[in-house]
């Protein structure tokens, strides 16, 4: 999940149905990052059809046959997006739409934890130059926050924001989160590459 500025990268996004009843009026909605280029014409979606807005996509896919198990009736969508900026990049889809009632989840509102809701990111390393610093934070609702660096055990900072200066692949761990597992990402930093030394004036 690393990638570099300019690098183009393919989402694929997979729905099935577990129920025992087919589903009809499937819609998802897609929130990439709006730190990404979305590729035009990119689109390549298994059934149904897909439009996007701004950084929201709406995938219509229409019915998904009945399927207890897990590998029935499962649509795709297929795009790809270009890495434009340094940092974290998140895509959250979620299920925004059906004429059935989901046993064990309400479609469209945005609660993590359901199934029928994922994300996923990806990472281009921030490249860092001497003297400056990169601003890392987490949500308020994660608590006791420890960050880590190059898989140590020790932490080296703690807080839900918190001031990066030295090269290195910081995690974070908390009460209720622990990067980078479930859908999170690391902060990588490398060397900057193309630093200027700061402006010096000699009187002669």
């Amino acid at each position: 999940k690393i990638a570099q500025i300019g690098d183009e990268l393919t989402y694929t996004v997979k729905v099935f149905n577990q129920s025992n009843t087919a589903a009809t009026g499937v819609e998802v909605t897609d929130s990439i990052a709006t730190t990404v280029q979305f590729i035009a014409g990119s689109f390549v979606p298994s059934r149904g059809s897909a439009t996007i807005t701004g950084s929201v996509i709406k995938w219509t896919i229409g019915g998904i046959a009945a399927n207890p198990g897990t590998n029935g009736d499962t649509v795709t969508l297929v795009y790809k997006v270009k890495a434009i900026r340094e940092g974290i990049h998140f895509n959250t889809a979620e299920i925004s739409k059906t004429n059935e009632k989901d046993v064990d989840s309400t479609p469209d509102n945005g609660k993590e934890g359901e199934d029928d809701i994922d994300r996923q990111c990806f990472t281009v390393p921030v490249k860092l130059c001497a003297g400056e610093k990169v601003e890392a934070s987490v949500p308020a609702k994660y608590t006791n926050v420890q960050w880590f660096k190059n898989g140590g055990t020790t932490a080296v900072a703690t807080g839900n924001v918190v001031l990066l200066t030295e090269v290195g692949t910081y995690t974070f761990t908390s009460t209720n989160q622990t990067c980078p597992d479930g859908g999170c990402c690391p902060v990588i930093i490398e060397a900057g590459t193309n630093c200027c030394l700061p402006q010096v004036c000699v009187p002669v």
